[in-house]
């Protein structure tokens, strides 16, 4: 949601890169989100908003790639290195979100955005978000308890969680709750940083980035579990994904319904796996469509066949729940590209949380 609060560019209504760059320059926009190739033909580039006068970040849609203008990348003193590509301008993951951090809005402004944000959520039919927080992004959302329309499940970010958990120490909140706690495995497809088995199509080699590996997320998962949490791994690559599943392995989770977010490439292999040690995998079934030329394209037809495999994992019986990821924020897409991979009523049984019955809730 926070993203959301971030839309201050209208991407969607915005046909080339010039038209882009005429509204920027009548604009006041130091930072947004919410770019994709797929609208203007081309991804975006440095080159695009460099003759912009003022310091500029653009988010594409995933927020693993961001493109920043002469004038950020000489204010902040970026410098070169694995996350930035000068010559594009682009940032990527950690850097990414560094930057971001520091240019996006706070205090009151951030939490009547996110009031809107999560308004519009309600508008649509939405009953609960699941969004990844830091400290200050949980503080908005207590303080708008009282407001909210919707639930909304608080996941920290692995570096933010102790002060989450202090913040919510002692307190209950009617349409609050503490979920899981989000750590990064790898990037993105569309940043080429997913952790990939084999390298991608049109860039040879190249595997994508790991950020931790199996030691790592195994200690992870043992920590939170002393503190009887539970762990969210996002991990797009079926390379991520074998990282994870082997730390469960070594780990033995004790609790239920740790999760896998995206788990975009898992394979049969992995998926009895994950359903063996009681694993909960969150996918976008909308990402398949949403983002099917990038995928083809760095992935190649044949490994795009196998993104989000909904029918395989539904009929080994592997634990699911679906959710946007704001890839769009259209409820509608999401389902309609559900049932491109499954009847309606397990779609809707996916994307509606369950049933009375059975609960990934705890």
């Amino acid at each position: 949601m926070e993203l959301l609060a971030l839309k201050t560019v209208p991407f969607e209504n915005i046909r080339s890169v010039e038209e882009l760059a005429d509204f920027l320059k009548r604009s006041d926009v130091r930072i947004a989100w919410g770019w994709d190739e797929s609208m203007f033909g081309r991804p975006l580039l440095r080159r695009d908003i460099d003759p912009i006068d003022r310091p500029i970040l653009l988010l594409r849609m995933d927020a693993h790639v961001g493109v920043a203008n002469r004038r950020l990348i000489e204010e902040l003193g970026i410098k070169g290195g694995e996350l930035f590509d000068e010559e594009r301008g682009y940032l990527r993951d950690s850097l990414l979100w560094e930057i971001v951090d520091r240019l996006k809005p706070r205090g009151s402004k951030m939490r009547e955005l996110l009031r809107q944000a999560c308004m519009r959520a309600g508008e649509m039919g939405i009953a609960e978000v699941h969004d990844f927080v830091d400290y200050e992004i949980a503080l908005h959302y207590l303080e708008l308890s009282e407001e909210l329309p919707i639930r909304v499940v608080l996941m920290p970010y692995y570096e933010h969680y102790r002060d989450v958990l202090e913040l919510m120490k002692g307190k209950r909140y009617e349409n609050i709750s503490l979920g899981w706690v989000k750590l990064f495995v790898d990037g993105s497809v569309g940043a080429r940083t997913a952790y990939l088995k084999e390298p991608y199509k049109d860039r040879k080699g190249w595997r994508g980035n790991l950020f931790v590996n199996a030691e790592d997320i195994e200690r992870v998962i043992r920590e939170l579990e002393e503190e009887g949490l539970r762990v969210a791994l996002h991990a797009i690559g079926d390379g991520a994904v074998e990282e994870c599943l082997r730390a469960f392995e070594k780990a033995k989770p004790r609790l239920k319904y740790h999760r896998i977010e995206h788990a975009l490439l898992i394979d049969r292999e992995q998926a009895i796996r994950a359903k063996e040690m009681n694993l909960l995998l969150c996918l976008q079934p909308n990402f398949r469509d949403f983002f099917k030329d990038t995928y083809i394209t760095a992935l190649g037809e044949e490994r795009f066949g196998r993104v989000v495999p909904l029918d395989m994992l539904d009929s080994l019986g592997v634990d699911m729940i679906f959710g946007s990821d704001m890839m769009p924020f259209d409820l509608l897409y999401m389902l309609s590209s559900a049932e491109r991979m499954l009847p309606r009523e397990k779609a809707l049984y996916y994307c509606g949380g369950w049933s009375d019955e059975k609960s990934y809730q705890f």
